[in-house]
């Protein structure tokens, strides 16, 4: 797959250009109190929706073969795999505020976060973007940045791309958001008629976001690289979730477009949006195969920490079946749902001649950033009262304590019963219909505690009728074993109930 350059760029070359010059304004700026150090670089990329068995170095198989993953295959060859680190949900705003602010959802409410959104007049803790600038980084946020409302004032020096979440389904958006303003930026190619015809027909007569995202990636990193502080980025793509042709306020959940189905295009069997998925995660291992080699051309392969992972798991939208590709590559679940297949992610760590090659099975999430960039940045890893706690010992192939609990919550397992019809990711909650309150899945070691809905109380009590696996022996969480582990249960529910975590559900 191609990205497609001269007329679809014409509108991006000036965006390119405002890039460049806000980027060098900042440097300038902040030159008195920003100085060189050997911290490294720091790279996040997010991926939107991608199943723990899409990409090629994740078991997996389907009639269907595997998507072509060569880049992300690549990466993952040169890092850390890992097999058991997970998001920080089971749906997108919410995973992102764990990333952010080093909380699970658990605690949400004790700190006055929505899960949907981080308002920086409520909000006074500081955010992962937050501290890192504070240690002297260059930082810029490049796509869907929800819950962030206001990016440049909560840690970012520079920012392009989507606030609002659910605009970011929109994948050939008119207008899109710069800086300190929403929907500031008019993609004047986007105006004129468009649907999956006609922009696979020219792909180079539109704006594509992952294209804008991509590329000022790209260019931010050229431009941070010319200067002494270190950079962080925080490049958050909009696939494989979900999106259409439409435009704001419309929130279209069509497809997966994609400029070009490539390789797939022979497929005639595929349905059209299952071959388009396909494309979109090729066309996502394509750019971050390109920023890998700038990395290189660039010369800060080795002074750069590259991390990749998905928000939450699989999707089932827009039409594409998550059982087509085996997307979650065996795992029980899917988004919006308390198994793994819901919340596990498929996290690789990249940074050649100080992370050594590896496939960890140490069990981490997303509240576990900001302490590990914190202590990576040379500054006190905050004190909080953070869940999350720093991975740096297993970055660096070191033995490391095993976290004493991984805790998410949803209302049901979004699992329907043998036999039922799956409509839509929305349908699954009820199916299980509301026996009282929101659930919990928590891990603990090799075990894994499923309860689809807590009592009056809202929080885990000791009375919890806790669902049991042990995922060393039953990986797909086949076999319910309670009856047979009151003890373990007890155990479980005991801790949870001394960290007086609710079971308040988010983006539900």
């Amino acid at each position: 797959l191609h990205f497609h350059q001269p007329a679809a760029f014409a509108l991006n070359r000036t965006m390119l250009l405002l890039l460049l010059i806000s980027i060098v304004a900042v440097a300038e700026a902040s030159k008195t109190s920003r100085t060189a150090s050997p911290k490294p670089n720091i790279i996040w990329i997010m991926a939107d929706d991608l199943g723990w068995g899409e990409p090629g170095l994740y078991p997996s198989t389907s009639p269907h073969g595997r998507i072509s993953t060569p880049n992300l295959d690549k990466f993952g060859s040169e890092g850390i795999r890992f097999t058991n680190a997970y998001a920080g949900y089971t749906v997108c705003a919410p995973s992102r505020t764990t990333f952010f602010t080093g909380r699970h959802s658990g605690n949400f409410p004790r700190y006055g976060l929505p899960g949907t959104s981080i308002d920086p007049t409520k909000y006074t803790y500081k955010l992962t973007s937050q501290i890192l600038k504070e240690a002297g980084y260059n930082t810029a946020a490049i796509g869907k940045v929800a819950p962030l409302l206001n990016p440049v004032e909560q840690g970012f020096d520079y920012f392009i791309g989507q606030v609002d979440q659910g605009l970011c389904h929109n994948m050939y958006p008119r207008v899109y958001d710069w800086m300190n303003g929403t929907e500031n930026l008019n993609l004047t190619l986007n105006w004129k008629e468009k649907n999956r015809t006609l922009t696979m027909a020219n792909p180079s007569a539109y704006n594509y976001t992952v294209d804008i995202t991509h590329q000022h990636s790209m260019e931010f990193v050229k431009v941070a690289t010319t200067k002494p502080e270190p950079f962080f980025l925080y490049e958050a793509f909009t696939v494989p979730h979900a999106g259409g042709w439409g435009s704001a306020p419309k929130q279209p959940e069509e497809g997966a477009p994609v400029p070009s189905d490539g390789q797939y295009a022979g497929k005639t069997s595929w349905p059209d949006v299952e071959k388009d998925h396909a494309a979109v995660i090729t066309y996502l291992d394509n750019c971050v195969g390109e920023l890998m080699a700038l990395l290189k051309d660039l010369g800060i392969d080795e002074k750069t920490l590259v991390f990749f992972a998905s928000d939450n798991g699989a999707h089932l939208e827009g039409g594409h079946s998550y059982k087509f590709f085996n997307s979650t590559g065996g795992l029980l679940g899917h988004k919006r749902s308390l198994f793994e297949g819901g919340v596990r992610s498929p996290t690789m760590a990249r940074w050649p001649g100080t992370i050594a090659p590896a496939v960890s099975d140490f069990a981490w999430a997303f509240w576990d950033v900001q302490p590990t960039v914190a202590e990576l940045a040379g500054v006190s890893v905050p004190t909080d009262n953070l869940d999350g706690v720093s991975i740096v010992p297993t970055l660096m192939g070191q033995t490391q304590q095993g976290k004493a609990y991984l805790f998410w919550t949803w209302d049901g397992t979004g699992v329907p019963p043998v036999g039922a019809s799956i409509i839509s990711g929305l349908d699954l909650r009820q199916q299980q219909g509301k026996n009282g309150g929101s659930g919990y899945g928590v891990r603990m070691g090799e075990w894994k505690g499923v309860l689809p809905h807590c009592g009056p109380s809202g929080r885990p009590t000791l009375n919890d009728d806790l669902q049991l696996y042990n995922l060393a022996t039953d990986p797909f969480e086949t076999t319910n074993i309670a009856g047979g582990h009151k003890a373990q249960v007890q155990t479980m529910l005991a801790l949870l109930r001394s960290e007086n975590v609710t079971c308040a559900c988010f983006q539900c």
